[in-house]
C-alpha cells in the first residue's frame, strides 16, 4: 500500500514539473529567444558609444564620423545621414572680393542688401505711383552718410561702430585716412558712389539700379 502510494505521489511530481515545460516549449517564439535575454524596443538617437550590462559591453557607432559640413568658395557641401551644419549662414558670400572687410568690420547686415555698394544704405524703395518712379538711393541714404562723414577710429575718434547704421554708408568698402592723421570708413569715395546713384529711377522711369552687390566674379 505505500509503495503504491509513493509510487503515485512521485508520478504526480514529475508530471507537476514537466506539463509546464511542454507548455512553454510549445509557444510560439516571440523575435528573441535564449533563457531570460530580453530585447526591448528602442531607439539611439545621441549616435554611437559604449553600452554595457552585466558581462556584455558594447561599443558601436552610428553613422559615419566624417558626416560633417565643409564649404569652398560658393559651394557648400553637407554630410552623412544626419548631416549638420552652420547654425548661423551668412548672407554675405565667401567668394565675394570684399568678404574679408566684410568679416573685418563685423559682418554687417546691410552690407548684403542687393544695392549697398551702389548707395543703398536703409534697403528701402522711395518715391512713389508709375509716374514718378521709384528709386532706392535718395534722402534717408544721405542722411546715414552724413551721420559717419569722416568719423575717425580710434584713437582719433569714436569710430564707425559709434554711429548708429554708420557702416552702411561705406559703399566702397574701404578705409581712408592715414596713421598719422586717422582711419575712417565713410568719406569722399562713399560720396561719389552715392552720387552717381542719387534718385536714379527703376524701369520704365529710368535704367534702375543693378541688385549684383553679393555677386561673385
Amino acid at each position: 500500500m505505500q509503495n503504491r502510494s509513493s509510487n503515485a505521489l512521485a508520478r504526480l511530481a514529475v508530471e507537476v514539473t514537466v506539463l509546464p515545460l511542454l507548455f512553454l516549449m510549445g509557444r510560439p517564439s516571440l523575435a528573441q529567444s535564449g533563457g531570460n535575454y530580453e530585447l526591448g524596443w528602442y531607439t539611439i538617437d545621441g549616435g554611437g558609444g559604449t553600452s554595457s550590462g552585466g558581462e556584455y559591453v558594447l561599443t558601436g557607432t552610428i553613422g559615419q564620423p566624417e558626416a560633417d559640413w565643409c564649404s569652398g568658395g560658393p559651394y557648400e557641401v553637407l554630410g552623412g545621414f544626419w548631416p549638420g551644419g552652420p547654425v548661423e549662414t551668412e548672407c554675405f558670400p565667401k567668394c565675394h572680393p570684399d568678404y574679408v572687410e566684410w568679416a573685418a568690420v563685423g559682418k554687417p547686415d546691410c552690407w548684403c542688401y542687393e544695392r549697398q555698394c551702389h548707395g543703398d544704405a536703409d534697403g528701402q524703395v522711395a518715391g512713389s505711383g508709375h509716374k514718378v518712379g521709384f528709386y532706392h538711393v535718395g534722402p534717408s541714404d544721405l542722411n546715414i552718410l552724413l551721420g559717419a562723414w569722416m568719423v575717425k577710429e580710434p584713437p582719433f575718434g569714436p569710430g564707425i561702430a559709434s554711429v548708429e547704421n554708420g557702416i552702411c554708408a561705406d559703399f566702397a568698402h574701404d578705409q581712408g585716412g592715414s596713421s598719422k592723421s586717422g582711419i575712417y570708413r565713410v568719406g569722399p569715395p562713399d560720396l561719389n558712389i552715392l552720387i552717381a546713384n542719387w534718385l536714379l529711377r527703376e524701369p520704365p522711369q529710368g535704367p534702375g539700379i543693378e541688385p549684383d552687390c553679393r555677386d561673385c566674379p
